[in-house]
């Protein structure tokens, strides 16, 4: 539904929600792949009262509570620690993210220098985003459902902690995490990596962030650049070790010599095109042809047989030649909108959807409900004519829904 909401056919759908956080590969309206991790709402209200409790701790000198204390009122209530998650946190982004806007922050003003061209700027756009995650102002947060209600003064950059020790944990190994326990980004990259080639192609142009914990500020954007970090670093290989680094560094691991011939299989030689003309002595036109060898001398080289062109497909080309076509958007990492699952839903029930047989209400009323009771009341020509001129198959084909075809009685 949620796909649906979006304007597309294929989607992948990251519903960070209360209890898990799933990640759903949609390819033409199906689900062909479903990915969990328990790191969604319930773990972050957690952070958060931990979070609270150990500020009230730091600020008030209050002792550390343990499980069995019941007498101890310095503690936040399930409502104001949802309340607070919901209009105090934040996210930051990756480090690497602000190092690289910082590097081109500073070319593009050593560029502007050397034109001669005098760089002048705002005072509210010369604090960067590296500023804000520096930010050590105080936010009084006033908290109410304590005994005696108190307000904490708490530095803005430190709101960012409970989102990323709950959805990334950036510090430890990814070796560290059960397959139930990864961090957002590590779940929607590797939910990609597990798709075949061409759902993932299309499922990683339209990224739809659903649930209640999306609407976090910051958090949508840092998991897709956590996510295109790791495809840049990592590409779209499940193969990983220090054996594979070594090769991929390691300039004389690599294969210098052309690779063998194909042994076992039938290359496809493919000449060079030329151009036809008639042959005197036989009257035969000599043509360009894919002739089939074994490895033969004196042929041109084989070329692998993934490598051929295919053949020109007429229905791809009509396709392409209509004005109102449009090329798909496909191989680059790219997030989409959506309007929740429940506006999916409600767009879905107002399609018409063909009935396999129609019926009349007059002949169900005359023949059926107010009918015959006895089997010598039906008879039986008569019957057969009117179930065949009035019963007609309709078609479930793809336009059917568009035409609205048939009723239901």
């Amino acid at each position: 539904m949620a796909t649906l909401a979006a304007g597309t056919r294929s989607a992948l759908v990251v519903d960070i929600g209360w209890h898990e956080t799933t990640v759903t590969a949609v390819y033409e309206y199906r689900e062909v792949q479903t990915s969990r991790s328990d790191r969604a709402g319930k773990m972050l209200i957690h952070e958060v009262y931990r979070f609270l409790s150990k500020i009230m701790r730091d600020q008030f000198g209050q002792t550390a509570t343990t499980e069995g204390d019941h007498d101890n009122y310095d503690i936040v209530s399930f409502e104001e620690c949802e309340d607070f998650a919901r209009r105090a946190l934040w996210c930051r982004r990756d480090s690497r993210d602000l190092f690289h806007d910082a590097d081109a922050a500073s070319r593009d003003e050593f560029h502007d220098a050397e034109d001669g061209l005098a760089v002048v700027q705002e005072e509210d756009e010369q604090r960067s985003v590296v500023d804000a995650a520096d930010d050590t102002r105080p936010i009084a947060v006033p908290l109410r459902s304590c005994q005696p209600p108190r307000t904490l003064q708490i530095p803005f950059s430190e709101l960012a902690e409970p989102c990323e020790s709950t959805f990334f944990e950036s510090e430890l190994s990814p070796s560290c995490f059960d397959d139930h326990e990864l961090p957002l980004h590590r779940l929607v990259y590797q939910a990609l990596l597990n798709l075949p080639l061409d759902v993932r192609a299309v499922c990683m142009s339209r990224i739809l962030f659903t649930g209640g914990c999306s609407n976090i500020i910051g958090l949508k954007g840092r998991i897709f650049d956590d996510v295109a970090a790791l495809a840049q670093e990592h590409s779209w290989d499940p193969v990983r070790g220090r054996g594979v680094e070594q090769y991929r560094i390691n300039p004389k691991l690599h294969r210098t010599a052309p690779p063998p011939s194909y042994s076992g299989s039938i290359p496809i030689v493919v000449p060079q095109p030329t151009t036809a003309s008639p042959d005197p002595s036989t009257g035969e036109e000599a043509s360009a042809s894919i002739s089939i060898t074994t490895g033969a001398a004196g042929h041109a080289a084989p070329t692998n047989p993934a490598h051929v062109s295919p053949a020109p497909d007429q229905v791809e080309d009509m396709i392409r030649r209509d004005k109102n076509h449009k090329a798909q958007t496909q191989g680059t990492l790219r997030a989409v909108e959506t309007l929740g699952a429940w506006c999916g839903a409600s767009m879905t029930a107002q399609l018409k959807v063909p009935a396999i047989a129609v019926v009349d209400r007059e002949l169900w009323a005359q023949h059926g409900a107010g009918g015959a009771v006895r089997a010598a009341d039906v008879d039986a020509k008569a019957s057969a004519a009117a179930q065949h001129h009035h019963h007609q198959r309709q078609s479930m084909g793809p336009g059917a829904i568009m035409r609205g075809q048939g009723t239901s009685a």
